[in-house]
C-alpha cells in the first residue's frame, strides 16, 4: 500500500474547528445584547428608521448564520467521534489479528 491510499485524519484540526465554531456561535448570539445599546446614537428619525431596518435584516441573516454554524459544528463533532471510534475499532481488530504488538 502506498502513501496515497491511506486515510489521514487531523484530530487536532477537527477539535480546534469544533471549538472555533462554538466560539463563533457564542459571539453571534452575544451581538444581540449590544443592539439596544447603540439605538440612541442614531439620532434623526429617518436615520434611526434605516438603521432599524438594517438591524432587523442583520438579525434575520444572523439567525440563519447561527443555524448553519450550529449544524456545521454538529457535523464536525459527529465526524470526530466517528473517526475516533473507527480508529479504536481498527486498533482492536489489529490486536486480535496480530497480537498486542500488532504483528511486529
Amino acid at each position: 500500500m502506498g502513501e496515497h491510499d491511506r486515510l489521514v485524519v487531523d484530530y487536532e484540526l477537527l477539535e480546534s474547528s469544533k471549538t472555533n465554531l462554538k466560539d463563533i456561535k457564542k459571539a453571534l448570539k452575544g451581538i444581540d445584547d449590544h443592539r439596544d445599546d447603540i439605538h440612541d446614537i442614531w439620532g434623526h428619525g429617518s436615520i434611526a428608521d434605516k438603521m432599524g431596518d438594517f438591524v432587523n435584516n442583520w438579525d434575520n441573516y444572523r439567525r440563519e448564520l447561527l443555524e448553519n454554524v450550529g449544524e456545521l459544528g454538529k457535523h464536525v463533532e459527529v465526524a470526530l467521534k466517528s473517526f475516533e471510534k473507527l480508529d479504536l475499532d481498527l486498533a482492536n481488530v489489529n490486536k486480535k489479528k496480530h497480537g498486542k504488538n500488532g504483528g511486529k
